[in-house]
């Protein structure tokens, strides 16, 4: 449910700014150009936004790799 009043509040911000940067007034030609650089410019925010969130999921997985566990500390010891 909140998933679609995330999109609600997503096409009514599309339509809003639609019209006031038109002045309330509607054209099909000139909304379909908006729409599809919109939409366009959200597509690739939601890119860079899921790149960045995949860097600093990548990057904190990474630097766990290097601590050993306390097993781990003592099987080495044992080895020397």
């Amino acid at each position: 449910m909140k998933l679609l009043y995330i999109f609600l509040t997503l096409i009514a911000a599309v339509m809003g700014g639609y019209l006031i940067i038109n002045d309330f007034n509607f054209d099909n030609t000139s909304f379909s150009n908006y729409l599809i650089n919109a939409l366009f410019i959200i597509l690739l925010s939601c890119l860079l936004l899921a790149g960045i969130i995949y860097t600093i999921a990548a990057k904190r997985r990474k630097s766990n790799r290097e601590i050993m566990t306390i097993r781990q500390y003592y099987q080495y010891r044992s080895a020397r």
